[in-house]
């Protein structure tokens, strides 16, 4: 209190007045951030910065975000990056970044926010997309593909994997949905039951062949 009245933070208005305590703003603890904010509006179809995307968030809510939760140089992840407004959000903060996504349209999205926002030199660096069934490190080497036969026939609900129809059991092949000339793996991600017919068509090409060879044969 001493070093208060020394420092002319408590004040009398007038005498024999109650002293006050003379408060600065620059000193104070401020209030909390609450959970609801409506000072950042929802993104709209004529929206500047909306592309389109479903879930598309504000860019300026995964600054307040970002910048709230980490410091300048930390990493940032997004594990559903989707249009990458997260990844933009942390490029434009001083953070690094990793945005992580399965649909192809994300990863399409994707290119085209940061080559925007950070200029056409990026992408070649810093976007990977892959088309294999990445390899699992945390479970034992798989069993011998072929044994996967019945689990496979109940997932498939007894139908090829190729062209749809029903089959009895003894009439399918177990194949890789990726070949493993190709990279793919033996776990059962990458598996499939396919009928003779559609194996035989397959061969060692990837399952993107079968389907349009399908196609233009009028089977699908």
């Amino acid at each position: 209190m001493q070093k208060a009245y020394e420092d002319g933070q408590v004040v009398q208005t007038q005498p024999g007045a109650v002293p006050r305590f003379k408060r600065y703003l620059d000193e104070q603890k401020g209030i909390p951030v609450g959970d609801i904010w409506t000072d950042i509006r929802p993104l709209q179809g004529n929206s500047k910065e909306y592309n389109g995307y479903p879930t598309q968030k504000p860019l300026a809510l995964l600054e307040r975000i970002i910048k709230a939760s980490s410091n300048e140089g930390d990493m940032v992840l997004d594990p559903f990056c989707g249009c990458a407004t997260a990844c933009v959000a942390a490029e434009n903060l001083g953070r690094k970044w990793v945005g992580i996504d399965l649909s192809p349209k994300a990863i399409e999205l994707v290119n085209v926010r940061l080559r925007a926002a950070m200029g056409g030199l990026f992408h070649d660096r810093l976007v990977t997309a892959r088309t294999d069934i990445p390899r699992r490190t945390d479970v034992d080497a798989p069993i011998p593909y072929r044994q996967n036969r019945h689990v496979l026939f109940g997932q498939q609900e007894g139908r090829c994997n190729g062209c749809k129809t029903e089959f009895p059991f003894r009439m399918f092949e177990v194949d890789h949905v990726i070949p493993r000339s190709r990279g793919g793996t033996d776990h059962i991600d990458n598996l499939q039951l396919l009928c003779t017919h559609c194996n035989r068509t397959k061969g060692d090409r990837p399952q993107e062949y079968l389907i349009a060879r399908l196609k233009e044969t009028g089977v699908l």
